[in-house]
């Protein structure tokens, strides 16, 4: 289990064949994946969507340091579900797909970018015969995840830049040991400025003017990138 568990891609690709499995089980006794559909065909191309992630699930189980395979599959699922209708479930495959995308850091010069901003373009296209409420909420949507993800990694990209350059050391830096200690409360137990203050005897004003103090010291904007910055510090 240790060894499944040291390789991500390969748990996501079991993850992914047991839901596509699940999802053809549903098909064959519901018409699950294409019973809102109004396009032609729905039925022959969920089948075939599903079997094509299938096979790409099961290549990136074997060789998972070749990520493009489990791309592949996400992609097709996310085609295949905006053709059947399923704007919700292609969206939430879509938002799996562009946190990975960014993680990766695969989305890093023009011609990946022209190639994904393609990609989405014929999705775009493929939601039009489901009416102008569809296409405009899935847009909204997807603009919406797409700078909220590409906000949160570079909010996290921020931190472990920081922490792998060596520069995250409380030593190095000239803090109080209220302040030390409230960086180790957040971090470990998610304390709030409130139970900060009763804990330390102080107002909730000097606890923030602390606050304020450490993420200026440590150049980072809050308390997310307080806990990212300081994961698996042993204090």
């Amino acid at each position: 289990m240790k060894k499944i568990l040291d390789k991500p891609f390969r748990l996501m690709a079991i993850i992914g064949c047991v839901y596509i499995l699940t999802m053809l089980f549903l098909n064959y006794f519901t018409g699950f994946s294409y019973e809102q559909s109004i396009m032609p065909f729905s039925s022959l191309v969920s089948y075939l969507a599903y079997g094509i992630a299938l096979v790409m699930f099961i290549l990136t189980f074997f060789m998972h340091r070749n990520h493009l395979f489990y791309y592949i599959g996400l992609e097709v699922l996310v085609f295949s579900n905006l053709y059947t209708g399923r704007i919700y479930t292609a969206l939430f495959v879509s938002s799996i797909l562009m946190v990975i995308l960014l993680f990766e850091n695969r989305i890093s010069s023009r011609l990946r970018v022209i190639i994904y901003l393609a990609i989405e373009i014929i999705k775009l296209a493929l939601v039009i015969p489901y009416g102008a409420k569809s296409f405009f909420e899935y847009v909204g949507i997807t603009l919406f995840s797409v700078c909220t993800i590409g906000c949160l990694n570079l909010l996290f990209r921020h931190a472990y830049d920081k922490k792998e350059s060596g520069a995250v050391s409380l030593d190095d830096y000239k803090l109080s040991d209220r302040q030390k200690d409230c960086i180790k409360e957040i971090v470990l137990n998610n304390t709030t400025i409130k139970a900060l203050a009763i804990n330390h005897n102080v107002s909730e004003s000097a606890i923030k003017k602390d606050l304020a103090h450490i993420y200026s010291v440590l150049g980072i904007t809050g308390k997310a990138d307080l806990k990212a910055l300081f994961i698996g510090y042993k204090f």
